[in-house]
């Protein structure tokens, strides 16, 4: 699956505190499907936000760095280790 370039953003790690898997994330694509797919703790605000910012990056109504920034204050949220 191509992604569209505009979407990418700087890749980040991500390891999910209740497994030693990491994963690098750099784009909204990866983002939305890390949020959708296996997410501890999808009952916080922050996880809600960070969905909210990959859909309205996805429709062109923020920016990339906005929805990456969502997606870090998710991860820390949910206790998820981020290396930016």
């Amino acid at each position: 699956m191509e992604y569209e370039a505009s979407h990418a953003f700087q890749p980040l790690q991500l390891t999910q505190y209740n497994s030693n898997r990491g994963s690098i994330v750099s784009s909204v694509e990866d983002a939305a499907i890390a949020l959708l797919t296996d997410w501890p703790g999808d009952e916080g605000d922050r996880f809600y936000e960070a969905v909210k910012a990959c859909l309205d990056c996805l429709d062109h109504v923020v920016e990339p760095a906005s929805a990456r920034i969502a997606f870090i204050l998710a991860a820390q949220e949910a206790g998820n280790l981020v290396e930016y």
